[in-house]
């Protein structure tokens, strides 16, 4: 990841935790368990969902040839490819 993409994750990661500070009992933030329940709760619920509904929306303006050779279909399927390979080459491991 190039350094002005990581800046620009660093700079919504820490407006979100902000956003998310202002939503949150004073009582959760006063031990590292209770932030760390607090977080995974609020990303859990609010952050996770909107990240996959961005990767779908994206994924559904693919087109279907285009969503098969895609990098990391294609990775996957060399990786795939070479340790059947490789098991096959192994006796007794097919």
């Amino acid at each position: 990841m190039d350094a002005d993409k990581l800046q620009q994750i660093q700079a919504h990661a820490r407006a979100i935790a902000a956003l998310l500070y202002d939503e949150t009992a004073p009582e959760q933030l006063t031990t590292l368990e209770g932030i760390e329940a607090a977080i995974r709760g609020q990303i859990l619920e609010h952050v996770s969902p909107e990240i996959g509904l961005f990767l779908s929306q994206q994924r559904a303006v693919l087109a279907p040839d285009e969503a098969g050779d895609s990098k990391a279909s294609w990775e996957k399927s060399a990786s795939l490819r070479t340790r059947r390979k490789s098991s096959k080459s192994k006796p007794g491991l097919n």
